[in-house]
């Protein structure tokens, strides 16, 4: 069994995510295979700053958010 792990850069667009997507048909055909995919690059710096923002109590937590959807969209 093998353990594969994709994070930042490597699921940060949809090309990226195609050739990951490759890499696991390539591995799957030689033996079971476990996908680990963090989130797509920058969005833990966004989802930090915003939770930062709103525990102090500032509205722009909800830009924040929002431009948050907006990159999600994109794919």
């Amino acid at each position: 069994m093998q353990v594969l792990k994709f994070g930042g850069t490597s699921v940060g667009s949809s090309k990226n995510i195609n050739k990951v997507i490759t890499i696991l048909e390539n591995y799957s055909k030689q033996d079971k295979v476990i996908c680990v995919v963090s989130a797509f690059g920058g969005i833990t710096d966004k989802l930090l700053k915003a939770g930062n923002l709103a525990k102090n109590s500032d509205k722009n937590y909800t830009a924040e958010y929002e431009s948050i959807k907006v990159k999600l969209l994109r794919f």
